[in-house]
């Protein structure tokens, strides 16, 4: 019997690069939405959405005010790995530090024996409170195809059978809208970061 798979439909009140992250050629989601992260399964599709405002800088000085339901970035799931086997296999994921200023990097969670993680400095705005949420998770979701507009460049998408977005909603991939969606992306772009 074959899993069904999904489309997983959420709003975004932050796009800093952090979560999802897009560089690298590959898009992660290491941080945040611990129920997606647990539950979604290779070959499911992941889409953000905007909120009303989304911040693009954590400490939330600016942010992009929208009043419309415009698509940020739609990812296929490609693999799915442990928080342990990610920072061993992506390392140029972590955050690097210049000058200072820490990167978007989301790879933080430095396995430190059985079950236990450093967190790692990030300019991500991830600290302590966050830990437990974020490793809540448990996976890494990794994504080799993937559309990222960037809250800037978000894209608006139209369905003859509109729904407004929830916090998070997931669609059969045999539902009309999420067929929809996906088609509207994947058969007018190319895959990566779009500007």
């Amino acid at each position: 019997m074959t899993e069904k798979k999904y489309l997983y439909c959420y709003k975004m009140t932050h796009d800093t690069g952090f979560a999802p992250n897009p560089f690298h050629g590959v898009l992660t989601l290491a941080t945040c939405k611990p129920t997606i992260r647990r539950c979604a399964d290779i070959g499911t599709w992941i889409s953000g959405w905007a909120g009303v405002k989304v911040y693009t800088t954590e400490d939330r000085k600016k942010y992009v005010d929208r009043n419309d339901q415009k698509l940020i970035y739609l990812a296929r799931i490609t693999d799915k790995m442990s928080i342990a086997d990610y920072w061993n296999q992506y390392p140029l994921k972590r955050p690097h530090c210049t000058n200072g200023v820490y990167d978007m990097g989301d790879n933080i969670y430095e396995p430190i024996g059985s079950d236990a993680f450093e967190q790692h400095e990030n300019g991500g705005g991830h600290n302590l409170n966050n830990m437990s949420h974020d490793l809540s998770g448990r996976s890494v979701l990794i994504c080799n195809e993937f559309y990222y507009f960037g809250v800037e460049n978000a894209i608006s998408i139209h369905l003859d059978n509109p729904f407004v977005v929830p916090r998070c909603k997931k669609l059969p991939l045999d539902d009309d809208r999420a067929k929809s969606i996906i088609a509207q992306v994947v058969t007018k772009y190319k895959p990566g970061i779009i500007t």
